[in-house]
Order: structure tokens, then sequence, then C-alpha cells
């Protein structure tokens, strides 16, 4: 097992600075391989400050696999560590490997973790995916382990983020279509004629802020009317189900009587149902 820390710590995005094992957080992020989980950690080192710029897989620049075996086979084999500072934590992101091969370095992580980021790539197919996380994802339930996914690759031809939605349903819900809800969804450009639909930006459901980044700078602009309609469906599945999990059991009369429900109370909530 590599323990790595190369990343400097930085101090973009940061409110405070952590201080104590009270705002010590360990996120092991869970996935087959080539899911995008050494991107990601990139990409949320590069977020919170603690990279310069971000490196690439295919060059072997990542932070994460730095050993020469894993910059050889483009992969990694080792459990590693990138600690960033967010929001007055530091978040310590143990990156595993995603081949079965290496299911100790999986294992090692899980032991290490207080919660679990599972991530799924939308240009793979069902069966790729649950075969490498659902009993996974049953054990990290078993013990009460906060989870949350990331779906991937949204940016590659003929993919579809309500498709990958309702297969992780499937996967991780027992067939519920209510089991997994998404807080954000991604905003997508026209498909080219490859079946290509380029990435631009995301919405935030319970905030219903959508940001655009299509210029290469975050811009936040208002939704379009097309996606007014699809966006408060979803945004009302969304609220039914975190109420439904609420310890307020007269929160869902309120809102049903047509109470308004205040973010901060949703985003409260949301916090406890996940930590539970």
């Amino acid at each position: 097992m590599g323990d790595r820390t190369h990343a400097r710590t930085g101090a973009a995005g940061r409110a405070a600075t952590a201080d104590g094992p009270a705002s010590l957080r360990n996120v092991v992020l869970v996935g087959h391989s080539g899911s995008g989980k050494t991107t990601l950690v990139e990409a949320l080192a590069l977020t919170a400050g603690a990279l310069n710029r971000a490196g690439r897989v295919e060059d072997g620049t990542t932070v994460s696999d730095h050993d020469e075996i894993e910059q050889r086979r483009r992969r990694s084999v080792q459990l590693s560590l990138v600690p960033v500072e967010w929001d007055g934590c530091k978040i310590n992101l143990l990156d595993t490997p995603g081949y079965a091969d290496f299911v100790g370095e999986l294992r090692a992580g899980l032991r290490a973790a207080d919660a679990a980021l599972f991530v799924v790539s939308a240009a793979q197919e069902a069966d790729a995916v649950a075969g490498a996380t659902r009993a996974v994802w049953e054990e990290c339930a078993a013990v009460g382990m906060p989870r949350a996914i990331v779906v991937t690759h949204l940016d590659t031809a003929r993919t579809s983020f309500d498709g990958m939605t309702r297969i992780c349903g499937r996967i991780f819900g027992h067939d519920d279509p209510d089991a997994v809800l998404p807080l954000y969804l991604p905003v997508q450009g026209p498909e080219g004629p490859d079946g290509h639909a380029p990435l631009t930006g995301l919405t935030g459901l319970l905030t219903q802020r959508v940001f655009d980044y299509s210029s290469g700078e975050r811009r936040e602009v208002p939704p379009s009317g097309d996606q007014e309609g699809p966006l408060q469906e979803a945004r009302n599945r969304l609220i039914e189900g975190i109420i439904a999990e609420s310890e307020d059991e007269t929160l869902m009369d309120h809102y049903l009587g047509g109470g308004e429900v205040t973010l901060t109370t949703l985003t409260d909530d949301l916090e406890r149902a996940v930590a539970r």
C-alpha cells in the first residue's frame, strides 16, 4: 500500500484552516477500472488549490499514480492518499485501484474511510458497473458508511445521465426508482453526428443554480426554457426523497399542503440522512 502525499496543501476554496481530528475526513473512491477515479481526484485537488495544474492518466502525470508501474500501465495498482483542505476540513482522498487483482488495496481504503464516493462511468455497461461496485456498496450500507455516486464520462458519445441514474437505481437501490436521486443535472450542448454531446455545465437541483463552463470560465446563467420543466420535476422528486427521510414527521404534511421548505432545512435534512 502506498501512502502518497505529494500534493501541496493549497488555500483556494477554504473558509478556514482545518485544525484537529474533528475537522478530518477520509473519503475513499470506489469504482471499476477506467471509471475515472484518479482523474476525479486530480480535479478535486486542483479545485481545492492543492495542485497548480491537473495531470493526466494518459501522460502518467497524476498525483495519485506516480509509481513507475502505474505510469507505464496507465492505471492505479496501489492505494494512494491525496490530502486537500476545503471549508475548514482536511479531506484525505483515498484513490483505490479498480482491478480485482488489487482488492487488498481497496479493503485498506475502506477500513480507513469515513465516507465513500462510488465513481461510475456512463460509458460502461451495467454489468461492468455492478460487478465492481454492488458488493462494496452493500458492505458500506451494512456498517452505515455514508455513500454518494459520481457519474463520469458524460462527454463520451452516446452516453445518458438519465440512463445511468436508472442503472444505479437497479444496482444500488434494488430496483427502487427513487433509491438514487441526483443532486445535480448535467447541461449538454447539441449532439453531433457522431453522437457526442459536449458537457457544458451543471445545474444544482436544490439551489436551482445553473453553472456554465462552455467558455472555460464558470458563469452562472438562468435555465433555458426547455430545461425548466425537467429541472422542476427532478427537483420535486429530490425534495420528496429528502423529506421522506427527515426526522421531522410533520415536514411532509407541511410540504404536501403547499408550505415552503427552506433550502437550509433541505440541506440539513439531506446531510443527516446521508450520515445515517
